[in-house]
């Protein structure tokens, strides 16, 4: 729990760093134009350009600019979705039966930031080697980055395996969605990556 905890700061912490929250500066427009060709690889789109849009200029049409951006972004996500399961489980006059099954989301979930930075270090490693070694860093990284998807099963599993009901197990992917969104638009644009 420690570990998990730690993990959690650390990702704050480096997500504070990375990511400027004022990008005040006028986008370029073919930093722009880059993001919308980038997020036409994207699963989903809309919410790939919300996420680099504002950061078009630090990106600056890198592709591993964009991909660690997209991988903070989860990051953050997952932070916030762990720690609003935790927190149910807290309340247990709205989930009575599943206080147990929520904790077990909310640490499930949190773990899966240790991946997200395994994947985020990773994207400094990117370069030499030749191109099968490259494919499998990139595998890695999606793998790393799919273990998201991975905890958010897992916890509609301990979910279903309680006494949850439809309503509430719906409740509870409905919170899980768009994080389930922001993993999968990173593996999209980590296997989009050119060498």
């Amino acid at each position: 729990m420690a570990r998990q905890l730690f993990s959690l700061l650390a990702a704050t912490i480096l997500l504070f760093l990375s990511i400027s929250p004022l990008t005040l500066a006028a986008d370029s427009p073919a930093a722009t134009a880059y993001i919308q060709k980038t997020c036409n690889d994207a699963t989903y789109d809309t919410l790939c350009l919300d996420t680099l849009l504002p950061n078009a200029a630090d990106i600056n049409g890198n592709p591993k600019s964009a991909t660690r951006v997209a991988i903070q972004a989860t990051i953050a996500k997952v932070q916030s979705v762990s720690s609003s399961f935790v927190n149910l489980s807290e309340h247990p006059e709205e989930w009575t039966n599943e206080v147990k099954s929520l904790h077990r989301c909310g640490t499930t979930i949190a773990a899966s930031v240790t991946h997200l930075l395994d994947a985020y270090e990773l994207m400094t490693h990117l370069g030499g080697g030749g191109k099968a070694v490259k494919v499998l860093k990139r595998q890695s990284m999606a793998n790393s980055v799919t273990s998201v998807l991975n905890a958010l099963n897992t916890c509609v599993g301990h979910l279903e395996t309680s006494s949850a009901t439809g309503k509430e197990i719906r409740r509870a992917q409905e919170a899980m969605e768009p994080l389930a969104e922001l993993a999968t638009n990173a593996v999209d644009l980590i296997k989009h990556m050119p060498f």
